[in-house]
């Protein structure tokens, strides 16, 4: 495997903290990454309440500082503190690395004063209840060792999608070989070679030691079938004496010492490799899996059961602890063991091989540590950020569309990008995107922000424009102008411009957009709209609307969304997404009632009302469903822009008055009528080839009905031109984000 090159210099000294060092996953990942670590060139101070695997680390010259880590004890917490401290300032720490909740919260508390670069591991997901959420820090940036634990940091504590990256627990093949020497270990348990072993290895915890009673609880059984049985348990915990007790219960049924247990031991591989089958969880299934054997993979927290290639993906989901699976039983468990020793041992063998191979490709420590490095690096970095200002958190599907397209396209140039969006609804924002973000009204917070930020892009829409208002063409402009002022770099991101049409506004629009870095038009309207103000900045580019470079949606899902919305089954459907708007004549609601009505008698369409912001077109759509003859459905429910796109995919035809409708329509090939209320509407019709366009003022029930004929006549053309039109607007879409990371990176942009 290839050497992972970082930016942190060699020898730079890294401290990785946790509560102890006896038997766990978490134990044993810190060990092996401290190891690997050391091996790549780096100075590796471990600092712990200590346990049995001090010794291999100072064995592999190792530094470890003994610290009262391992509990709640405010008097504990406190002296652990000013050890930490001083550890970090005699050894000259340069990064920090914590690996469990209690030196996170106490290394958290000394990051905010000392400012040391700071990373934690999430190994495990944590109680929340009692307060504890509060006593948790997760860091400047965080590992975590499943994509289940990562969606579990972003949906509890809202950590952001670009701080996580998702690592594997490293396993040294060296050491888990099926080439180890099991003869002192067998010598030591007594056992020979006409023994059947099964071996299981887990903290002996009350919350880890289900399965450690349940494998006890059916070895009687097992006996009975298998010869020579004998289990090999192996650790140590606050209910290791009920294990034991029922160990001594199953062994005295037996007449002799079938379960063994060893207690904490460090030589887990010498342990492995006299087993047949191993059983376990997290990182010690995996150890086995590396010596070659077979594994059932149990815990408390679900089962698995015998793994093969058909368990891969549940095994990688779940960094093979099982969160969400089914629970073991004692019947599983003995199901699934009588099934392995009745395969015969070639298929035995094939089992255990594919096993190793998956961790040799798959899980090697190198690739542990390589991943840590990665976030030592963005923690060192300190990838300053980039704001993004728009008209977000107003729960418009439209904007949503936008904000969802301009975050998705910043990550495809650049990995984990350090996003901060100005939102009316912050908490909701940093949930759905998963990216932090302040109130946009909070001007003092925007500027503490702007302090810390490399960029501005002011984001998607018609942001630049009087139409709607004076005052919201101001508060964008003003963000923009004191973005300029902090000297950063400022891109307007696929902006539609104007209708500009007051004098005042048109002077301040020229003078600030002629000093912005980047301007980027979703159309040739805008375009020119932005050189008849004035505006001569030569750094302007015409691609396409970000939210075109969103996916084909899912069919199936939308089918779902209707079906729960009670949207008859069966029937053709003519989607119809209105809103209010000042210059709609009196007629216009009796227009679109009549027009849907005309599309159920003559060709079957049902219609369905659909709202793109709730709070402004409910009322409007409920209006035209009163006016019609015939039956209607409305969409009710608030859906994500995903769905919203599904439900738009199942639509056989599509009458839109606002422009993500249509966006919706184009990307899912629904033939399209726009009604176009404001310029951007019938520009858009324009660039993607769309001819059935009425202007509002002019429209007639007789207008849309000629329009709806000429759509169904040319249907099947009209959904070809569209599945090829968008496709190379896909492509322009794509610039925007190419664009503005460079524009972040370099500091200018070559068009």
């Amino acid at each position: 495997m290839k050497e992972q090159v970082s930016i942190l210099k060699k020898g730079a000294n890294i401290l990785l903290s946790l509560m102890q060092l006896n038997i766990g996953g978490a134990e044993t990942h810190v060990v092996e990454l401290a190891k690997e670590l050391k091996r790549k060139g780096f100075n590796v101070i471990v600092t712990s309440n200590g346990g049995v695997y001090v010794k291999e680390l100072e064995e592999s010259g190792i530094k470890h500082y003994r610290v009262p880590l391992q509990n709640k004890n405010p008097f504990n917490m406190i002296r652990a503190a000013r050890l930490l401290k001083k550890i970090i300032q005699d050894e000259n720490i340069d990064i920090v690395h914590s690996h469990a909740r209690i030196p996170s919260f106490i290394l958290g508390k000394l990051h905010k004063k000392m400012k040391f670069p700071f990373v934690t591991t999430a190994h495990w997901v944590f109680n929340l209840g009692y307060g504890l959420k509060y006593i948790t820090d997760w860091g400047e940036k965080t590992v975590a060792v499943s994509e289940d634990i990562k969606e579990y940091l972003m949906d509890n504590y809202h950590v952001p999608e670009g701080d996580i990256n998702v690592t594997i627990n490293g396993i040294d093949t060296d050491k888990f070989s099926p080439d180890t020497d099991a003869d002192a270990v067998m010598r030591e348990l007594g056992i020979n070679d006409k023994d059947t072993v099964i071996t299981y290895v887990s903290r002996l915890d009350d919350s880890r030691s289900l399965v450690a009673k349940q494998l006890i609880s059916v070895v009687p059984e097992l006996d009975k079938k298998i010869n020579n049985l004998k289990v090999i348990m192996v650790g140590a915990g606050n209910d290791f004496n009920n294990v034991k007790a029922m160990a001594k219960k199953a062994n005295d049924t037996l007449g002799r010492e079938a379960v063994i247990l060893t207690g904490a031991r460090t030589d887990i591989n010498k342990l492995i490799a006299p087993c047949s089958l191993f059983v376990g969880v997290s990182r010690a299934v995996l150890e086995a899996m590396a010596a070659q054997k077979s594994v059932i993979i149990a815990g408390n927290e679900g089962y698995i059961g015998l793994f093969d290639e058909s368990k891969l993906q549940v095994g990688i989901d779940t960094n093979f602890c099982c969160r969400g699976c089914e629970m073991p039983t004692e019947e599983r468990l003995k199901n699934d063991i009588l099934k392995f020793f009745s395969l015969d041992q070639s298929q035995q063998y094939n089992l255990g091989a594919y096993g190793r191979e998956l961790i040799k490709k798959e899980y090697s420590v190198s690739r542990m540590a390589d991943d840590s490095i990665k976030v030592y690096d963005w923690v060192t970095e300190k990838h300053r950020e980039i704001l993004i200002s728009g008209y977000y958190g107003f729960r418009n599907s439209g904007d949503d569309a936008l904000l969802k397209a301009i975050i998705e396209d910043l990550k495809m140039h650049k990995e984990s990008p350090n996003i901060v969006v100005l939102s009316a609804n912050p908490r909701e924002t940093m949930k759905i995107y998963r990216v932090k973000s302040i109130n946009r009204i909070n001007i003092p917070s925007v500027m503490r922000h702007m302090k810390n930020s490399e960029m501005l892009i002011s984001g998607g829409g018609t942001l630049i424009q009087d139409r709607t208002s004076t005052k919201s063409l101001w508060y964008y402009l003003m963000i923009i102008s004191i973005a300029l002022r902090k000297n950063l770099r400022v891109m307007l991101y696929s902006n539609g411009i104007g209708p500009l049409e007051k004098k005042m506004n048109i002077k301040k629009t020229r003078k600030i957009l002629n000093k912005v870095d980047l301007i980027t038009l979703r159309d040739e309207r805008s375009y020119k709209t932005l050189r008849e103000i004035g505006v001569d900045n030569k750094n302007v580019a015409i691609t396409a609307d970000p939210a075109l470079e969103l996916d084909i949606a899912d069919e199936q899902r939308g089918r779902g969304i209707l079906n729960g919305e009670g949207v008859p089954q069966g029937q053709k459907l003519l989607g119809v997404s209105i809103r209010r708007w000042q210059t709609l004549g009196a007629g216009f609601e009796d227009a679109v009632a009549a027009l849907c009505d005309y599309a159920y008698e003559k060709y079957g369409y049902h219609t369905v009302l659909m709202p793109m912001q709730s709070s402004r077109d409910t009322a409007i759509l409920q209006n035209i469903k009163y006016r019609m003859k015939h039956g209607a459905s409305i969409i009710e429910k608030r859906y994500s822009v995903e769905d919203t796109m599904s439900v738009m995919k199942c639509f056989d035809l599509c009458l839109g008055m606002r422009l993500h409708t249509l966006i919706y329509a184009v990307i899912n090939s629904v033939p399209l009528i726009g009604i176009a209320y404001d310029p951007k509407i019938s520009s858009f019709m324009e660039y993607t080839h769309q001819t059935h366009c009425i202007d509002v003022e002019n429209m007639s029930f007789e207008n849309l009905r000629e329009l709806f004929e000429e759509c169904v006549e040319h249907y099947d053309e009209i959904k070809k031109d569209l599945a090829e039109n968008y496709a190379a607007l896909k492509e322009q879409a794509r610039l925007n984000g190419k664009y503005a990371i460079e524009l972040y990176e370099k500091g200018s942009v070559k068009l």
